[in-house]
């Protein structure tokens, strides 16, 4: 996937229409399908666009340069999330441990590699449109319509999809907005991560942790949410 890369017009569309139309598409699937076609619509589409529009996915694992400074902070509070996360977690009885197992191997490593290749193309396609051309107060509001819509569109994909089966913690509790705080922070650094080094490893590690501790004081298993 190239930082240096020159979105068209197609992206633009093909973004904005990803920000409309995808949460809600999933969401209507996941009340009458389950939730696997929409989770796997969701990272072939990730996957997919990376690697058609801008080349590759972004993920190299030769010369890898060291990890930038937001690296580290976003690990930080990552880190800090899930402390809080653990005095708001919802708790399974009985829990199924082959499904906990297999969602922690495929589940969270499936989606943390994959989600924030779409995020990233969704402000991409705003941000690096036509910086050669454009002046500074029309690359500024090309950079604030990237940030909107990434940001709307993590929401609505968490509240229209993934809210509705993916329950590790309390949103409702006193704690609940600082988790999500401290969730959509990380989203953002993110971009700066990406901007800093090119390297879509280093957004993984801090998603995955996310994704996965989570599961050991939960005994959460994705499994029987996949098909109705």
């Amino acid at each position: 996937m190239q930082q240096n890369w020159k979105p068209t017009k197609i992206d633009l569309i093909l973004s904005l229409l990803i920000v409309l139309v995808f949460p809600v598409l999933a969401g209507f699937l996941f009340a009458r399908t389950g939730a696997l076609l929409p989770m796997v619509m969701y990272y072939s589409l990730a996957w997919g666009l990376s690697i058609w529009r801008r080349g590759g996915s972004g993920y190299h694992f030769k010369k890898l340069p060291p990890p930038p400074v937001s690296f580290y902070i976003n690990v930080g509070l990552i880190i800090a999330t899930l402390v809080f996360s653990y005095f708001i977690r919802i708790v399974v009885d009985n829990p199924f441990i082959a499904g906990v197992i297999a969602t922690a191997l495929i589940w969270a490593v499936a989606n943390a590699s994959s989600e924030q290749l779409l995020w990233l193309y969704i402000f991409d396609s705003w941000d690096l449109y036509k910086t050669e051309k454009l002046g500074k107060t029309s690359r500024f509001a090309m950079r604030i319509a990237g940030l909107l819509l990434f940001s709307i569109f993590v929401g609505t994909i968490h509240t229209m999809y993934w809210a509705k089966f993916l329950h590790t913690v309390n949103p409702e509790s006193s704690l609940g907005p600082i988790f999500i705080i401290g969730t959509s922070l990380s989203g953002y650094l993110h971009i700066v991560v990406w901007r800093k080094k090119g390297e879509m490893l280093y957004t993984f590690i801090p998603h995955f942790l996310l994704n996965l501790f989570p599961l050991f004081w939960t005994g959460y298993s994705i499994l029987p949410y996949l098909l109705n």
